[in-house]
């Protein structure tokens, strides 16, 4: 088999295991690897420190996987296929968070691909990353043809949208690439300007300190006091620069997972929630991140930005908890129920 053939036939094995996209590229330091350096200096990674950590293999994969001489990117797409509606009470919380733990499933499908690949070419192997490993992710899913980056960060497929985890296989079989995905964006700026925080200073360029999706998720202490009405209803994550994007309207509902969450959660009964009852309904779900501390300061600000007084006892109630973090977001949502305009 040529190697052409081979990289056919791999990319097909990848799409036989859920993939809705698949594409090669060069397990090589790319240029635009710089920019993560430049993003660092900047201080804009918020108290994510750990994205400073292996800047040496995020620069170049062969420095993660010294035997790479090529990658396969796969997208699997999250989307259900349906636009989503604000609900009086809830707290929203973004599509990719509705579905249990991606991670462990997406390398499942990418050994498999790899179990083949060995079977078939002796010799071969290689190393399976989803997204937690130090890698630039989307500048090899680009030059694999996937898509391009987009003005908000994300990589956006011409024929899927952003809705898609990305998932792939350094291997030590050298195989032709595919054409890098040319930008589309254009002139576009809507995922810039509909920011609710303005976490984008420039083009490509992401504050993560102001970001919503850090702010409920990543972020451990209190969300800064400037940022919380414009979190609005978000409990989990944010797709606002997604749901405006105008290559989204080509999203479509994805195969390889099932929703174990419905689109928005009921405020009251999440910061009612005992803990054992939070693990056994959120446990291998994204919401098991930010774990039910998290959640419950997520959900005792969206309570005070949604304006609604039945959750005055609520919040009431958690003036005195022992978390001070907890304590002081109910203090400042009980305020901005009392005056909505002044916070």
């Amino acid at each position: 088999m040529t190697d052409a053939a081979l990289a056919s036939a791999l990319k097909a094995q990848a799409r036989e295991h859920g993939a809705d996209l698949c594409g090669i590229a060069p397990a090589r330091a790319l240029p635009e690897s710089r920019a993560y350096v430049d993003w660092l200096a900047a201080g804009r990674q918020g108290g994510m420190d750990y994205m400073a950590r292996g800047v040496e293999s995020r620069q170049d994969i062969v420095r993660w996987y010294p035997g790479a001489k090529s990658v396969l990117l796969c997208g699997f797409s999250y989307s259900d296929g349906a636009a989503d509606e604000k609900t009086p009470g809830a707290g929203r919380v973004a599509r990719y968070a509705r579905l249990p733990d991606y991670h462990p499933q997406l390398k499942r499908r990418l050994e498999s691909v790899l179990a083949w690949l060995k079977d078939l070419r002796p010799g071969a192997d290689g190393r399976v990353f989803v997204d937690t490993s130090p890698l630039l992710e989307r500048l090899y899913a680009r030059y694999a043809g996937l898509g391009w980056v987009g003005k908000n960060t994300m990589l956006i497929a011409p024929r899927l949208g952003s809705y898609f985890f990305l998932a792939g296989l350094a291997v030590n079989v050298a195989l032709p690439a595919d054409e890098p995905a040319a930008d589309h964006c254009g002139s576009c700026a809507r995922c810039l300007e509909a920011c609710p925080t303005d976490a984008f200073p420039a083009a490509r360029v992401l504050d993560a300190g102001r970001c919503i999706s850090y702010l409920t998720i990543e972020n451990k202490g209190p969300i800064a006091p400037e940022l919380r009405q414009a979190t609005g209803d978000w409990i989990m994550g944010c797709d606002v620069c997604q749901e405006v994007c105008p290559w989204n309207r080509f999203a479509r509902a994805g195969s390889a997972f099932e929703k174990a969450l419905p689109p928005s959660l009921d405020l009251g009964e999440l910061a009612a929630m005992p803990p054992a009852r939070f693990k056994e309904r959120f446990g291998g779900t994204p919401l098991s991140r930010p774990k039910r501390r998290g959640m419950l300061r997520n959900a005792l600000l969206a309570m005070g930005n949604s304006g609604d007084d039945r959750f005055r006892p609520l919040l009431e109630a958690f003036l005195d908890d022992p978390d001070p973090v907890l304590a002081e977001q109910a203090a400042w949502s009980l305020r901005r129920l009392a005056a909505p305009t002044e916070n």
